[in-house]
Order: structure tokens, then sequence, then C-alpha cells
């Protein structure tokens, strides 16, 4: 059975939760919902057919119930990977999120490229648990390399295009044809595989 793409978005600022839901939706991951309470986020989960595979996470979240307690929660429930996101990074509040073991540990403000890239690395941990390998070969022209790289890189399709000088919309149909006839499911899936072939 294939990985599931899904990812939960739990972040009490609005504006920030949007902009995360807007970069992800861009970049083709399935975003199972926003919460902002530990509540709200356990509830979408139950809701769902297809649980997270990796957790956005705050770790400041409104209510009584807090990002890493909450992250505890769901990393046991459904094996998923976890990226803090937070303002804070005294030492306390680093060695509880640390003692969870994320993915990733990011410093607001922080970079689209920053959050694509740790996505990146939670899935990647993903595919290493479940032994995820593939007997094919992954075929790909110059200028569809050139797009992976980038991707790899973190880069938007809107930066990749300004990089090589062609439209968003042409970034977005050669991630659309990269990713049919190499029959996976997400970047993230098709880079693990190139460095697994490497």
């Amino acid at each position: 059975m294939p990985i599931q793409n899904t990812i939960l978005i739990v972040e009490d600022e609005f504006i920030t939760a949007t902009s995360i839901l807007e970069l992800l939706t861009e970049e083709n991951y399935t975003i199972i919902g926003v919460a902002n309470n530990a509540s709200k986020a356990l509830l979408l989960c139950n809701k769902t057919l297809m649980p997270p595979t990796v957790v956005i996470c705050d770790i400041n979240i409104q209510g009584p119930v807090k990002g890493i307690e909450l992250a505890t929660q769901l990393s046991k429930l459904y094996n998923c990977e976890i990226i803090f996101l937070t303002a804070y990074h005294d030492t306390k509040t680093l060695n509880s999120a640390f003692d969870l073991g994320p993915t990733m540990y990011i410093v607001k403000p922080y970079t689209d490229t920053q959050l694509l890239v740790a996505v990146q690395l939670a899935f990647h941990k993903v595919f290493e648990k479940q032994q995820v390998k593939s007997s094919a070969k992954i075929i790909l022209t110059q200028r569809e390399k050139e797009i992976v790289q980038l991707i790899a890189k973190g880069l938007t399709s809107k930066e990749i295009g300004r990089k090589l000088h062609i439209s968003t919309e042409t970034v977005k149909t050669h991630r659309k044809k990269i990713l049919e006839k190499n029959e996976m499911h997400n970047f993230s899936e098709l880079i693990f595989m190139m460095q697994q072939a490497l």
C-alpha cells in the first residue's frame, strides 16, 4: 500500500496556518485539515479516512493541551512524523520538543524553503521506517531532472519557474508528468527513490 502524502497543520495563528495550507496545497500535498487547538486536531484525525503521515505543529497552541503534548499523542496514535513550529527557542522548550524526536524544529519566522525541506525530510523518515523500495528505473528528461533537483532544494513551483525562465504553469505540467510516468504519488517519494538509487 502506498504511503499517503497526508499532512495535518496545527497552528493557531490564522495567517501562518493559511500560508502553510496554501504552500503545501500548491506543492501537491494532501492536507487533512488545519486545527488551532489539540481537541480540533484529534477530531480531524478521527474523522478522516487517511490519518496524518506528517504533522506540522506549533508548540504554543490555544487550549490546555499544548503542542508538544499533542504531538506526543499523535505520534503514538498514528506513528506520524512531527515538525515543530515555534517562536520559542529557549533551552527548556527545546529539550521538551527534542525528547519526542521530531523531524525538524523550525523557529519563526521561517522561509517557504525551510518548511518544504522539513516536509521532505519528514517523508524521507517515513519511507525509511517503512523500508520503501522501488525496482523501477526513474525516467526523467534533462529539464525534468533540473526541476526535481530544485524541488529537492525546497523551491516552490513559482521559484523554479523564475530560475528556469519558464511559467509556473509549465513547471506544474512538468511536475504532473514526472509523477505520472514514474508512477509516484508525490515528490518526496520520487526524491527518496532517486537517492536510494545512487
